[in-house]
């Protein structure tokens, strides 16, 4: 196995992007400025809008496959959708695109088939690999099926045991995170290393949790109460080993002890031995619900303002 990971800055769309007009005008100005694109799509539409974006080693699809056929069509609850996802992939390669698949993994997961489509994926050609167990966030509509934090790291460890012969299995993540996700490191939770901006502002606290929103970066970091967060301080956190908090933890450790993360890097994912200790929850404060709230309120600011833009219009015609 191999990981990589991008220290430079880079955007990345949310949701399906696709269905943005201007996005390829965005792209090629964010590529203009040698900043990197992981462009995250569901692969829906990527096939029928190839031909509006150019290779170049800043820009990356980011194509979201949550296991094989089967596996992926019934976590979107789309038949179909897997070998679209497929189709788009290879006619992205031929035109000498980069392409990462991003895969999350739920309780279902069986680390043989999990192993398999890895290997799948890479007879595919894709660049590399993003993998994150489930995480139950607020408005996900099916709250059954994610892993809890010790399933969690044996599903990792499984899945890694059968790779560990495979150096072809290319992740585009750290070392230490992926040993993470194994049990064998330990870390809070960074909801800052990934910031998410919506129409609403920059999202507090993660990309996950939609707990209010900033109007400036600056009001993000200096405006919210980071120690209410986190495995441990609180009860939605309680099982959350996602990426987008943990990866910019593991790449903090890594540079800061650059010799462990390449101890990691060469031997590989622990799969046997003890498990590094959970971090406790007697302390956690309780979950509030309120992402609906916060929605509602933004909401119904765009329309006042939209109210007000009637008016101005009209005269101005």
């Amino acid at each position: 196995m191999r990981s990589t990971s991008v220290a430079r800055p880079w955007f990345r769309s949310r949701g399906e992007p696709l269905l943005h007009k201007q996005l390829p005008e965005i792209v090629r100005g964010i590529v203009a400025r040698k900043k990197f694109v992981y462009l995250c799509t569901n692969a829906l539409l990527m096939d029928k809008k190839l031909s509006q974006y150019e290779p170049s080693t800043f820009f990356t699809w980011s194509v979201h496959l949550d296991g094989d056929k089967e596996m992926h069509d019934h976590s979107v609850c789309q038949p179909g959708t897997y070998d679209r996802a497929v189709t788009a992939i290879k006619h992205a390669k031929e035109r000498g695109f980069r392409v990462n698949i991003n895969c999350t993994l739920f309780n279902t997961a069986q680390a043989d088939r999990v192993a398999a489509f890895f290997d799948t994926a890479m007879e595919f050609g894709v660049d590399g690999i993003t993998v994150s167990p489930g995480y139950a966030y607020e408005r996900a509509p099916d709250q059954q099926h994610f892993l809890n934090r010790g399933k969690t790291k044996q599903l990792f460890r499984d899945v890694f045991k059968r790779g560990s012969s495979k150096t072809k299995w290319s992740f585009s993540q750290s070392s230490l995170f992926l040993d993470f996700l194994a049990g064998n490191q330990s870390y809070h939770c960074t909801p800052w290393g990934n910031p998410t901006r919506t129409i609403f502002g920059w999202q507090k606290p993660c990309y996950l949790l939609g707990e209010g929103y900033a109007k400036t970066f600056d009001e993000l970091m200096n405006g919210t109460d980071w120690d209410s967060y986190g495995t441990g301080n609180y009860e939605k956190c309680a099982n959350c080993m996602v990426h987008s908090g943990y990866e910019a933890s593991a790449v903090q450790d890594a540079v800061a002890h650059p010799l462990k993360a390449m101890g990691v890097a060469l031997r590989g994912i622990g799969t046997e031995g003890a498990m590094k200790p959970e971090i406790p929850l007697d302390r956690q404060r309780p979950a509030q619900y309120v992402f609906s709230k916060h929605v509602e309120s933004k909401l119904e600011e765009i329309r006042q303002v939209k109210e007000k833009e009637k008016p101005e219009l009209l005269q101005a015609g």
